[in-house]
């Protein structure tokens, strides 16, 4: 589909957002993302280039904290967006929350999940609550909320998750002073770790790298919007800012990183066979689209709208190999990732994660409430 046959418009938006939430409530045997025996979605699916390019898929059914949590909380905003959402998944969607309710009362494995998956689990049974008005749901939130206190200091970006689920929380609960005054707490104390050139210093060593900006970004914009701390968006714009300036290539395509040491680009690192820098990858675009998207739920004022269009146009047809990503995978969602020269046979990259349509769903559905 080239761009001058597309058009971005809310029927646009909506078919593939609808494709998309198809394939991850579709079962895995049928190259879908659901586990009809569990009841839950799963991690991943890999996939196969044959000799003639094309493409065959297989399940990845491992259990990390990661993914599919990211995925639920793509289906939570979606579901309680209004107008373009529908109760047509509410029963495997309740299957998935009943899912992981019963995972998490063993405490031992509670204290396995990580942040990133601890804040999307937090959001996602923050809306189950106000969608499906269960006391469960809430009591689960407010449970995985109390863990995380206790469990996470905010010097890991994907801490950053956690501020961002904890904002829903707190719109569940507005009195919840506790809540407040650690949403507060926390923004105040991310401001404190962005550099000159906006972009925010956790200790991760990766922190630098674009989706740990974009997820610092959610988290912090979410907390503006509910604590409405105006003075706080500049601190946004000047990621975004930078984002746009040194990492965003002319087709719209986002790098994972800038700036690399010289000692990568010579290649002087064993066993270092890729330029992993020039890696692109579909999620990455709507990392930065939900993080643009948040920013304007925050009342931010300054208009991106040409960028978050840039770059959602490189996964429909603007990336080198000028092919809808969604119509190449053959399975309702885009590709995974290639590098800047359009090689899609990446060793460790060649799976498709339901983290990456948890935000891919979350970024068309924005766009279609916008009709941006």
């Amino acid at each position: 589909m080239k761009r001058e046959h597309a058009h971005y418009d809310k029927k646009f938006y909506v078919q593939y957002l609808n494709q998309a939430l198809n394939a991850l409530f579709r079962s895995y045997k049928d190259n879908g993302f659901w586990d009809e025996k569990e009841g839950k979605i799963i991690e991943a699916l890999n996939y196969h280039l044959d000799e003639k390019g094309g493409i065959s898929w297989s399940v990845d059914n491992s259990i990390g904290w990661r993914y599919a949590p990211f995925a639920l909380m793509g289906v939570m905003l979606w579901r309680i967006s209004g107008e373009i959402s529908s109760n047509i998944y509410d029963t495997k969607i309740k299957s998935n929350l009943n899912y992981f309710i019963k995972k998490i009362r063993n405490k031992e494995r509670l204290s396995h999940i990580p942040s990133y998956g601890m804040g999307s689990l937090i959001l996602s049974f923050s809306l189950a609550f106000r969608t499906f008005n269960e006391e469960i749901y809430k009591k689960t939130a407010f449970d995985l909320y109390r863990s995380s206190l206790e469990r996470f200091d905010f010097n890991n970006s994907e801490d950053s998750l956690l501020l961002y689920g904890w904002c829903f929380l707190y719109e569940v609960d507005k009195n919840n002073s506790d809540i407040k005054n650690n949403i507060e707490k926390s923004l105040k104390g991310i401001i404190k770790k962005q550099d000159n050139n906006g972009l925010f210093i956790f200790k991760n060593p990766t922190t630098k790298r674009h989706q740990n900006q974009m997820y610092t970004l959610w988290g912090v914009s979410k907390a503006i919007e509910v604590l409405n701390k105006k003075e706080y968006l500049t601190n946004v714009e000047k990621t975004i800012d930078y984002t746009i300036n040194h990492r965003m290539l002319d087709d719209g395509a986002l790098l994972w990183e800038d700036n690399i040491p010289l000692i990568y680009r010579l290649g002087g690192l064993p066993g270092l066979k890729e330029r992993y820098w020039e890696y692109l990858y579909e999620c990455h675009q709507t990392f930065f689209i939900n993080a643009v998207f948040q920013y304007y739920n925050a009342r931010g004022r300054k208009n991106y709208d040409k960028f978050i269009k840039k770059a959602v146009q490189w996964i429909f047809d603007e990336n080198s190999l000028n092919k809808n990503l969604v119509e190449m995978s053959g399975i309702g969602v885009p590709m995974r990732m290639m590098t800047k020269n359009a090689k899609l046979d990446v060793k460790g990259q060649m799976f498709k994660g339901t983290y990456e349509i948890g935000s891919y769903i979350m970024a068309l559905m924005s766009f279609a409430l916008s009709h941006r």
